[in-house]
C-alpha cells in the first residue's frame, strides 16, 4: 500500500491521470448507452480513448518526432535543451547556445524553431481529435445506421491559418509549460479539442453538449484534486500543503542517520537547534551585490520579494571562513552554473548561515533530484526556483511536525518512523479523496448535467448527433 500512494502521489506522476482517464472513459461509456444505447456509447468510447490516448502519448510522440528534426536543422542531434528562464538564476538556453551553439543561427532563431516545434505537435494533437476523430465517428454511425452506405454530400468547411504573436519571453514561457509539465500539455489540447468537436457537431443541441462537458471537465481534470487535498490538509493541520511521501522516505532516512549520529535521541530543543535553526536571527554581509529578478506585475500586485542572486566567485572575497565558502559552493551546485559561473541565491545563502541540517545541502540535493528527476541542476533543463522552494518550505514544516508530534520531548527513530507513516496515510486519504471526486464529476455528473439541459431545452431525452430534433418537434406540435 505505502509503495501504490507513493507512486500516486509522485510529483507529475502518469499513473494517477491514467487511472482517472479510465474511469473517465467507462464512466462515460456507460452514461451514453444509457442514454443513446450503442451509436452514443460507441462514439464516446472512440472520442474518450482516442483524446487519453493522444494526450498521454501523441503530445510526447510528436515532441520527441519534432526533437529529431530540430535536432537535423540545426545539425545538433541529441542536444535537447529547455527555453524557460528566471533569468538571474537558472538559464538553461543561454547555457545551450554557449556550449551547443549551431552554427548560423542566432538565438531568436533557434527560440522561434523551438516554438515552432512545440506549435506544431499542438497544432496535429487538437486537428486529430477535434476534426479527425468527430469525422471518424460519423462515419461509422452513419454507414451503420445507413446499412454501410458512403457517406454523401460532406460539407466542406475552411481553416484558418494559425498565428502567434508575443514576445520571446512569452514564447519561451509557454514552449516550455507544454513540452514539461502536465498541466500545460493537457490545458495546450483542450480548448482546441472543444473547439474543434463544437465546429463539427451535427445539432446545436450536440455542440450545447459538447462545450459543457469539455470546458466543465478542465477544472475537475486539472485543479479538483489539488483543491480537495489543500482543503483536507488544512482541516488535519491548518496547512494547506502536504510533503510528498517521496521526498519524505528521503528527508526521514537522512534524519534516522543524523539521530543515530546524535546517540539514537534528542529533545526536542536540541532537535529544534540543530536540525531547524533560526533563519530569523540570521544576518547577511551588508556588502553582498545581489542580483535582482525583474519583478513581474503579478508579483508586484502580492508584494512577493523578487528572486535574488549572487555569485559565489564575489562571495569568495567577501567571506573569509573556509567552512561558509565550502558550504556555499555545495549550495551553489543545487542549480546548474549559469554560462559557466556558480551562482546562489540570496534564500540560499540564508539557509548556509543558518546552518540546520534540514537544508543541508546534501539532503537538498537528493529530495531536488527525485522530485524532478535531475533536472534542478542540468544545465540545459528549466526547473522554476519558486518550485524547488516550495519543496525546501514543506520539508521544513515536516520538520517542525516532528517535534509537534513528539509527547515526552524526546525524538528518536520511533518517532520518525510514526511521523512518515501519519504523512503516508494522509496523502493516500486526500488522494482517494481528491481523485474520488474529480471521478464522479467526470464519468458521472457532468454527462448527467449535459443530458438533462438538453432534455430541459427540448423535452426529449436522446443522443442529439443521430436525433432528428427539428422534425420530431413539428411532429409533436
Amino acid at each position: 500500500m505505502a509503495k501504490f500512494i507513493t507512486k500516486m502521489t509522485k510529483a507529475d506522476a502518469l499513473a494517477p491521470i491514467i487511472a482517472l482517464e479510465g474511469v473517465v472513459v467507462t464512466g462515460r461509456t456507460i452514461q451514453a448507452y444509457k442514454r443513446g444505447k450503442a451509436d452514443e456509447a460507441r462514439e464516446r468510447f472512440i472520442e474518450e480513448t482516442s483524446g487519453s490516448l493522444v494526450w498521454l502519448c501523441g503530445v510526447a510522440a510528436l515532441n520527441e518526432l519534432g526533437d529529431k528534426l530540430l535536432g537535423k536543422i540545426l545539425k545538433k542531434q541529441g542536444a535537447n535543451f529547455d527555453v524557460g528562464t528566471d533569468k538571474v538564476l537558472r538559464r538553461p538556453f543561454d547555457n545551450f547556445m554557449k556550449k551547443v551553439a549551431p552554427k548560423g543561427f542566432t538565438g531568436t532563431q533557434v527560440a522561434l524553431l523551438k516554438g515552432a516545434k512545440v506549435l506544431s505537435s499542438i497544432a496535429l494533437a487538437n486537428l486529430f481529435i477535434g476534426f479527425v476523430v468527430p469525422k471518424m465517428n460519423h462515419y461509422i454511425t452513419n454507414s451503420i445506421r445507413n446499412n454501410n452506405k458512403d457517406i454523401e454530400n460532406e460539407d466542406k468547411q475552411e481553416t484558418k491559418n494559425l498565428t502567434f504573436k508575443g514576445a520571446m519571453g512569452a514564447l519561451n514561457t509557454f514552449t516550455n509549460a507544454i513540452e514539461n509539465t502536465n498541466t500545460g500539455k493537457l490545458l495546450s489540447t483542450d480548448f482546441g479539442i472543444a473547439g474543434g468537436r463544437m465546429y463539427n457537431a451535427r445539432t446545436p443541441e450536440e455542440r450545447r453538449e459538447i462545450a459543457f462537458r469539455d470546458l466543465g471537465s478542465i477544472y475537475f481534470y486539472m485543479w479538483a484534486q489539488g483543491h480537495v487535498s489543500n482543503l483536507l490538509n488544512l482541516a488535519e493541520s491548518g496547512k494547506a500543503n502536504r510533503l510528498n511521501p517521496s521526498t519524505a522516505a528521503t528527508v526521514d532516512k537522512y534524519l534516522q542517520e543524523f539521530i543515530k549520529s546524535q546517540g539514537g535521541e534528542m529533545s526536542v530543543e536540541d532537535f529544534k537547534k540543530t536540525v531547524l535553526g533560526n533563519i530569523s536571527e540570521v544576518k547577511l554581509p551588508e556588502n553582498i551585490a545581489f542580483e535582482k529578478q525583474e519583478q513581474s506585475l503579478l508579483g508586484k500586485l502580492f508584494k512577493n520579494e523578487p528572486l535574488q542572486v549572487a555569485k559565489v566567485s564575489e562571495l569568495e572575497k567577501i567571506i573569509s571562513d573556509q567552512d561558509l565558502l565550502n558550504r556555499i559552493k555545495e549550495m551553489a551546485k543545487l542549480q546548474p552554473e549559469r554560462l559557466g559561473e556558480a551562482v546562489i541565491t540570496k534564500q540560499q545563502l540564508m539557509d548556509v548561515f543558518n546552518n540546520a541540517e534540514i537544508t543541508n545541502p546534501k539532503l537538498l540535493d537528493k529530495a531536488y533530484n527525485e522530485f524532478t528527476g535531475g533536472a534542478h541542476n542540468s544545465e540545459f533543463k528549466f526547473v522554476s526556483n519558486n518550485k524547488v522552494e516550495k519543496l525546501k518550505k514543506e520539508i521544513i514544516e515536516y520538520a517542525e511536525t516532528i517535534c509537534k508530534e513528539s509527547k515526552d520531548g524526546k525524538i528518536n527513530s520511533e518517532l520518525l518512523k510514526k511521523v512518515k507513516n501519519k504523512n503516508l496515510i494522509y496523502n493516500g486519504i486526500n488522494f482517494a479523496a481528491g481523485f474520488t471526486v474529480a471521478a464522479a464529476f467526470l464519468s458521472t455528473f457532468i454527462p448527467k448535467i449535459q443530458y438533462y439541459m438538453t432534455r430541459k431545452t427540448t423535452g426529449i431525452d436522446a443522443f442529439p448527433g443521430t436525433y432528428e430534433y427539428d422534425k420530431k418537434k413539428d411532429m409533436v406540435a
